[in-house]
């Protein structure tokens, strides 16, 4: 059984019930939410993150030569995969790649400064009946992270559905990286169609569960 952290979207939350949380969950895994509480800029990604002992520091970086141990590194088990859906899927990419972690990104918006420049104003929630506040410099303050260069070596899996119409298909595909990719021909932003890429996710997180040390 692997332990794995969903990283939910933009104007969404955790949702124990969701088609892909319940997905993971039939599969036999353990699944815990991430939940940035109605904030969606980065430090508010980074704080839920933080909250749940992953460090946002990249695993190869020099020991502390007073304590032996990586700067930032934590000191809880971290989870086995990290499974992120739209902005979520930028996140599980970029936390696993920083981290060592296995990711799978769900139609992840890999450009969300442009992806989120689209809304503006008071919003909705789509999980909870709550709105939250987003601005153009909210969106914009994506870019140093869109611009950063992800070296690891972790391995990752992007699905997108060719219908979305939220996130451009092939766009996620052009900045994807070195990863597995499986192009659904249905499925919209939401992918509720779980039985079409459940076999995908059930062999990729087999694969990295047996090759843990």
């Amino acid at each position: 059984m692997a332990q794995i952290i969903y990283l939910h979207g933009f104007a969404s939350g955790p949702k124990p019930q969701s088609p892909k949380v319940a997905l993971l969950r039939t599969l036999g895994h353990a699944v815990h939410c991430l939940d940035t509480q109605g904030g969606y800029r980065p430090e508010d990604y980074q704080r839920a993150a933080a909250a749940l002992h992953l460090a946002h520091s990249s695993p190869t970086s020099s020991p502390d030569p007073s304590t032996g141990s990586a700067p930032d590194s934590p000191t809880h088990s971290l989870p086995d995969l990290l499974v992120g859906s739209s902005l979520g899927g930028f996140w599980a990419r970029r936390l696993g790649l920083r981290l060592g972690l296995p990711w799978i990104g769900l139609n992840p918006a890999l450009r969300p400064s442009a992806t989120l420049a689209r809304y503006g104003g008071r919003l909705q929630r789509f999980d909870v009946d709550a709105h939250f506040s987003w601005r153009a410099e909210d969106a914009l303050a994506y870019r140093p992270l869109e611009a950063e260069t992800l070296s690891g070596t972790a391995p990752g899996l992007i699905l997108v559905a060719e219908d979305d119409d939220v996130v451009d298909a092939q766009e996620t595909l052009a900045l994807a990286g070195d990863c597995e990719r499986l192009v659904l021909p249905r499925g919209g932003h939401e992918l509720a169609n779980t039985a079409d890429y459940a076999d995908t996710l059930a062999r990729f997180i087999e694969r990295i569960t047996v090759a843990a040390p």
